[in-house]
Parts: structure tokens; sequence; C-alpha cells
């Protein structure tokens, strides 16, 4: 097949996973699909290079590992339970990037979880981000010793919006960091709290 000279294809058709005893057919990895750690099929590979096309065999999910860089990389911070939908997907969004080393995204996301969680705790939509900071300590969802670390959290992701120079990965992930607490703090316990208060 044109385009596909010199790749080894260790895994098809006639010879899945169960039948390849070639070490090089498997390498274990973090899928950035599923999160799960798992001994993934190396479908092909280029002899000599180090490029290899992987098969998860949790979820069936794709990656490529080149250069040593997976993509797409595990997701970087924990799941929390009890988000609501859409302060989940800007979660997700926010440690997708840092899995892929694009750390001023992860810090922009960052910002814009601290409007999610506003508007879903009854801010109205539209203001401005001072007005969202502001309802979240008047509500009490981030309280007195919180609030140095919640400022973290918009002064890393105003520097992120507004500057130049890119964020590095210290700073963001100490950024998603401190936004995956918050996001316990604010949501994780009432979600625990309704569950197991819950009548049978």
């Amino acid at each position: 097949m044109p385009g596909h000279s010199h790749v080894t294809h260790y895994h098809g058709p006639q010879n899945n996973q169960s039948t390849v005893s070639d070490p090089t057919a498997h390498r274990e990895m973090v899928c950035g699909h599923c999160g799960q750690h798992a001994v993934a099929a190396v479908i092909a590979t280029r002899p000599g290079s180090d490029i290899f096309w992987l098969n998860c065999p949790s979820c069936g999910g794709g990656t490529v590992i080149s250069g040593g860089q997976q993509h797409p990389g595990p997701k970087v911070g924990g799941e929390v339970a009890g988000l609501p939908l859409e302060v989940e997907e800007a979660y997700n969004e926010a440690r997708a990037c840092a899995g892929i080393n694009a750390f001023t995204a992860t810090e922009m996301m960052c910002r814009k979880i601290l409007m999610h969680i506003a508007v879903d705790k009854g801010a109205e939509s539209g203001k401005t981000f001072a007005f969202y900071l502001s309802h979240l300590a008047d509500q009490g969802y981030v309280t007195p010793p919180m609030k140095g670390w919640v400022d973290v959290i918009r002064s890393h992701g105003n520097i992120a919006v507004h500057e130049i120079p890119p964020s590095d990965e210290s700073r963001a992930l100490g950024t998603l960091i401190f936004t995956e607490q918050l996001l316990r703090m604010v949501y994780l316990m009432e979600h625990l709290a309704a569950k197991y208060t819950a009548q049978p």
C-alpha cells in the first residue's frame, strides 16, 4: 500500500493481541481516552523510529506515540464526582490541555471554570469576571481561607489570557490542582451528602 512501506504491522484480522509473541508488540500506557492504565496493543510501528500506533484494550481508543510524546495524552488531575455537565466538560478540557502540554490553555480553562461555577450557583450570565468572584464569596462557596488560592486561579488565568509569554508547566499544573480542590469543596461534599443521606 502506498505510504505504508517500512511499517511493521503487528495486529490485523489474522493476528490479534493473544497470538503476538513479539515483546515490542505491546506497550504500557495510561489511555488518554478512558484514563485506564493498560498494556496496549501496538498496531504498527516504523522500525528504527520512535513512532507507534496503539489500541487501548479497555476502550478501543487509538493512540499515537511519537518522539516520546503520547497523543492524546492522559488527562492530568483527578476525577471529581457530582459536577454539573457544563462544569465537568470545562474541567475535563482543562485536564486534557494539561495532558498535551497546552499549559496556557489549561490556565485559561481553569479561569473559565470559576465563571461556570458562579453561574451554576445562581449568578446571572453575561456579567464581569469580578462579579462572578464576588458572587462565589458572597454566597459562601469561597470561604476566607480559600480566597488566597482561588485568587491564584484568577491571577494565573489572567496572565494566560492577557499576557504574551506562555504559561509554564509548573505554574499551570499548580493552577489545575487548585481548581480541582475548589471543585471538590463546592460539589463533591454536597454530592456525597446527598448520596449517603438518601432514604432507602
